[in-house]
């Protein structure tokens, strides 16, 4: 009887700590997701749906990669669409559609996560956009960004789009929108002039 009671114990803490085992390596596993994923790919959860990763181009991190830690990782905001944040080697880029990537800096550096639970989850920031015409003068067009942090902190952006350079003839359809930082204190007072 005490064999028996102490066998199936021992099959039960085996069982106990194969579970563990299997759990923790799935949690593991590194994932090279690519930055460029299209719109169908976006809210999938690779690591429950193994089977989604060929279609969608993601493999599993190289042990090169992994040593270094320069995967970029990618989270996307709610507005405007198509705008993302992308971790890579250790700094935050602001990345608009056909626009070259802008550097965040400051402490939303440190206040963003990146896991795969949390690639999955749209940031959702803020957006004020104001499109500014004057007589004489050309468009002018700002935005301001509010973008909440995991920690709990929510930190303003501002940006300005200048006008297109050229004209119809000699710009291309191709080219992207040139978008610039600009102070939030220089937006603010805009719009309170406007």
């Amino acid at each position: 009887m005490k064999n028996k009671i102490l066998l199936s114990s021992c099959l039960i803490a085996v069982s106990i700590l194969a579970g563990c085992a299997g759990s923790s390596s799935q949690k593991a596993e590194e994932l090279e997701i690519p930055t460029d994923l299209p719109p169908i790919c976006r809210d999938i959860d690779f690591v429950a749906n193994p089977d989604m990763r060929e279609i969608c181009g993601v493999r599993k991190a190289s042990k090169h990669n992994i040593a270094y830690k320069n995967i970029p990782q990618q989270r996307y905001l709610i507005k405007p669409s198509e705008t993302s944040i992308v971790k890579t080697n250790g700094k935050l880029e602001l990345r608009f559609q056909n626009s070259l990537p802008l550097n965040l800096e400051g402490p939303i550096t440190n206040e963003l996560e990146f896991s795969q639970e949390k690639r999955l989850e749209r940031i959702k920031n803020s957006y004020d956009y104001h499109e500014i015409t004057k007589p004489g003068m050309e468009r002018f067009r700002i935005f301001k960004m509010g973008i909440p942090t995991d920690k709990g902190n929510k930190y303003d952006f501002c940006f300005r789009i200048p006008g297109r350079k050229g004209n119809d003839r000699t710009r291309s359809k191709a080219m992207g929108v040139n978008i610039e930082m600009m102070s939030c204190t220089e937006f603010d007072k805009i719009i309170s002039d406007k």
